[in-house]
C-alpha cells in the first residue's frame, strides 16, 4: 500500500509541477523586439538584437552596437548620425538612410526599441521634418526616447493630433502624460 501511494503522489507531484512550469512559461513576457522604421517607404524590419537592428539600418557601417538599446552612449549616438561615405537604400553614393532617433516601450530605454530612420536628417527644431502613425506593439506603448538627427515630438492620437509633448533630448521617461499614449510621433 506504502509503495502504490507514494508513486501516486510522485506522479501528482510530477504533473502539478509540468503545470506550473507550463503556466509560468505561457505568462512569461514575449521577448523585447528590436526593429528598424524607414520613415520614407514605411517599411519595418524587425531583429532579435538592437546590435542587428542598428547594423541593417546603417548597412553595416556600425556593427559593435550593444545587444541592447539601453546602452547608446554620445560615441555611439554621433557615430549613428554620421553618414559620410554610405551609400543610401536608393543607391546613391555619398549618402546614407539617417538614424532619427529610436522609441522605447519600456523606461530607461528598455524593453523594444524602434529605431527611426530616413533618407534624410531634420533641422532640429525648425520646422516639421516628418511625422507617422504608430502601429501594432508601437502603438500607446512608448515609454522612453533617444533623439539622435531630430527631436521627437509624441502626440497622443494619430495623425499629429490630440495632446503632445516635444522631446530636444533622449529621455528616460516620457512623463506622465505621454507615458503609454503616444499614437503618432513629429520629427523635428
Amino acid at each position: 500500500m506504502f509503495a502504490r501511494t507514494s508513486r501516486i503522489a510522485i506522479a501528482t507531484a510530477t504533473t502539478i509541477l509540468a503545470l506550473g512550469t507550463a503556466a509560468a512559461t505561457a505568462n512569461a513576457a514575449p521577448a523585447p523586439q528590436n526593429c528598424v522604421l524607414n520613415i520614407d517607404s514605411g517599411s519595418m524590419r524587425c531583429y532579435g538584437t538592437f546590435r542587428e537592428a542598428v547594423a541593417a539600418s546603417t548597412h553595416g557601417r556600425v556593427t559593435d552596437a550593444p545587444l541592447s538599446g539601453k546602452h547608446i552612449d554620445r560615441a555611439l549616438a554621433d557615430r549613428l548620425k554620421d553618414t559620410t561615405g554610405a551609400t543610401s537604400t536608393n543607391g546613391t553614393k555619398g549618402a546614407q538612410d539617417v538614424q532619427l532617433g529610436v522609441i522605447y516601450t519600456d523606461s530607461n530605454y528598455g524593453g523594444s526599441a524602434l529605431v527611426l530612420t530616413g533618407g534624410s536628417g531634420c533641422r532640429s527644431g525648425n520646422g516639421r521634418d516628418a511625422q507617422l502613425n504608430l502601429e501594432g506593439t508601437w502603438n500607446n506603448s512608448v515609454s522612453s526616447l533617444t533623439t539622435l538627427s531630430c527631436w521627437l515630438e509624441l502626440w497622443d492620437a494619430p495623425n499629429t493630433s490630440g495632446t503632445h509633448q516635444e522631446y530636444q533630448q533622449s529621455t528616460s521617461y516620457v512623463g506622465d502624460a505621454m507615458n503609454d499614449r503616444a499614437s503618432s510621433v513629429a520629427l523635428l
